[in-house]
């Protein structure tokens, strides 16, 4: 695994993804075709990633994929017409990624953060607009993992956000009686530093049409590098 990421963290920001799930899920198994990687691992389910710099080798990774390959996970776009061709999309989400360059930094945030404990898994589930591809338990085990920060008024959890199972940030949520405050740009700048302690570079992945969570990354100097979607086919 080590002789992998080895060659993988050549271009560790392209592959931050692929990266990150290899060092921070189990790992089934991984096969490079060429100079193509595909990884099989598990989080909340069993995915499938892939590296690939052409499509030319995308033609022979697809060979390679079995019809126990059915969820997908961080596919750049241009890939996807070939791995999903002469199959049904069962589901998809289409984000886009963007990435923090090391030389922008922050202040302190202005508000009292702590860190999530697994009791606020169902909160967070409960106001997630996104729960047909979430489960309590995903969220658990995300938040054991870290980092995972909120902001609390009186006891009660009124915003937060955590670390997806590639490492990329996610979850943030400000309760609507709590917004305008701060508290988002907050939650983000902790995490942020949360991510660098670590060594890693700190990446999101949003929807074209979240506008408030555009405009605040835009606003902390987010850089976006390209567009990816997770998937299942059958």
């Amino acid at each position: 695994m080590e002789k992998y990421l080895e060659i993988l963290k050549r271009d560790s920001l392209k592959n931050i993804s692929i990266i990150n799930f290899i060092e921070n899920n189990q790992i089934n198994g991984v096969e490079k075709v060429e100079n193509s990687f595909i990884v099989r691992g598990k989080s909340d389910r069993d995915w499938v990633y892939i590296a690939c710099p052409n499509q030319e080798e995308l033609t022979l990774v697809k060979d390679r994929l079995t019809e126990k390959d059915t969820c997908f996970g961080a596919i750049e776009e241009w890939m996807i017409p070939t791995i999903t061709k002469n199959h049904e999309i069962l589901w998809n989400l289409a984000l886009k990624q963007f990435y923090l360059p090391d030389e922008i930094c922050f202040p302190a945030p202005k508000h009292q953060i702590k860190n999530l404990s697994q009791r606020d898994a169902e909160t967070i589930y409960v106001n997630s607009d996104y729960k047909e591809f979430l489960s309590i338990e995903y969220i658990e085990h995300q938040i054991k993992k870290g980092p995972g920060k909120g902001i609390f008024k009186q006891d009660k959890l009124v915003a937060w956000g955590l670390t997806q199972d590639d490492g990329a940030m996610g979850f943030l949520h400000v309760l609507d009686e709590e917004r305008k405050k701060g508290y988002g740009y907050s939650i983000t700048i902790s995490l942020i530093k949360e991510i660098r302690k670590t060594g890693k570079i700190p990446f999101v992945y949003i929807e074209h049409t979240n506008k408030k969570s555009l405009n605040l990354i835009s606003k902390l100097g987010f850089i976006r590098q390209k567009d990816c979607q997770w998937f299942e086919i059958k």
